[in-house]
């Protein structure tokens, strides 16, 4: 890779424009930047399909879909492996020895469902059956029906992408933890690093009326709002806190706390996270195709999110919503984009799709990076 530092910006602001007008999203923020030095940041269009509706700013609030994933269970599973309070080798019966637990879930390690690698499903529309119970029951069934959902392949064998390993990982949290994954984050997590915005169910919290955020869509639960409650059904059939989605956030609190992570990476050993952990969990597990709550670029790089100039030992995850970020600890690039993409139809993936690595690769240029 080469570097030049005279290439200029504006083609990612250029790029953010022409995704609303193309239609991938009505709302995107970005922040790009390398070596946990922030470079540029960017938004585009409204919080909404609504011709007046307020223009999308650095402080807009975007529901963060599956980033919830690495960016809170798996940050809370660190920290309580970091403490000694859990141990990514343990199995979920060694953990949770709950009743509801079915012996054939007993033997799931942590690192598994990490990387999903249990062979559970990837998605169940729990939401029909927690909507069915009463208001007070609902937010502890998610991980019991995840447990109950029969195994689709043995455990370890196959890498395949599951929000029910998520769901139980949430139980693992809130039992080793003794609090509830919110509370946990931001408590543990979020506001000792300067991030008191990052968290679940945002309207909840002080000053949460009262936030500008990006709309998504009533879903498959026709009358939901679209604005600050969270889009994933499941998760919102359970109270809006779930291990898979119900994360909230702007895009420079995302970068903040990536940033957190890269120079944890690096070997700081001041922050909140100690080196070995962040490493161990940036490292792909034996046999798989993901690292311990982190997405892997794609072997083909012309299929990859990140685009083809992010090295292979980048982690970044994406979220439904049309939200994703990628790391790269080797040559220090960083990119959070945030959009809203399912406001404009959930079911068109093509769009946001061909966009992220055409944005990411823009920004590597930017930043200096091509082959």
């Amino acid at each position: 890779m080469n570097h030049n530092p005279s290439v200029p910006w504006s083609p990612l602001q250029e790029i953010l424009e022409e995704g609303f007008t193309r239609g991938v999203y009505t709302a995107a923020a970005a922040v790009v930047g390398l070596r946990g030095e922030k470079l540029w940041a960017g938004t585009a269009g409204r919080v909404s399909r609504d011709p007046d509706a307020a223009a999308a700013t650095l402080d807009t609030v975007f529901d963060l879909a599956s980033l919830t994933k690495p960016l809170a269970t798996a940050l809370a599973l660190m920290l309580l492996a970091q403490q000694k309070q859990i141990a990514l080798e343990a199995t979920l019966g060694e953990v949770l020895p709950e009743a509801w637990l079915p012996p054939d879930k007993r033997g799931l390690t942590l690192r598994d469902l990490l990387a999903h690698r249990t062979g559970l499903p990837p998605w169940r529309p729990f939401y029909e059956t927690i909507l069915t119970a009463p208001p007070a029951e609902r937010p502890g069934l998610l991980p019991r029906l995840a447990a109950a959902a029969a195994l689709e392949s043995p455990p370890g064998t196959q890498t395949v992408y599951s929000d029910l390993g998520y769901m139980l990982l949430q139980a693992v949290v809130e039992r080793a933890a003794g609090l509830d994954l919110d509370f946990f984050c931001r408590g543990e997590i979020y506001r000792p690093l300067g991030l008191p915005g990052l968290g679940f169910c945002p309207r909840r919290q002080p000053g949460g009326e009262a936030r500008l955020y990006a709309a998504t869509e009533a879903g498959l639960i026709p009358g939901r709002g679209t604005s600050g409650q969270v889009h994933d059904e499941n998760a919102w059939a359970a109270g809006g806190v779930a291990g898979h989605a119900g994360l909230f956030g702007t895009a420079g609190e995302v970068w903040q706390l990536l940033s957190a992570l890269y120079r944890a990476y690096g070997g700081e050993m001041t922050g909140l996270f100690s080196p070995e952990m962040v490493r161990l969990f940036f490292t792909p597990v034996p046999g798989g195709s993901r690292a311990p709550g982190f997405d892997l670029p794609a072997a083909d790089r012309s299929q990859c999110s990140a685009g083809r100039f992010f090295s292979a030992q980048s982690v970044g995850h994406l979220g439904f919503t049309g939200t994703s970020f990628w790391l790269d600890p080797e040559t220090g690039q960083m990119v959070v984009l945030l959009t809203n993409r399912v406001h404009l139809g959930r079911d068109d993936k093509s769009r946001i799709q061909s966009f992220r690595p055409r944005f990411h690769e823009a920004a590597s240029k930017a930043m200096g990076f091509w082959k």
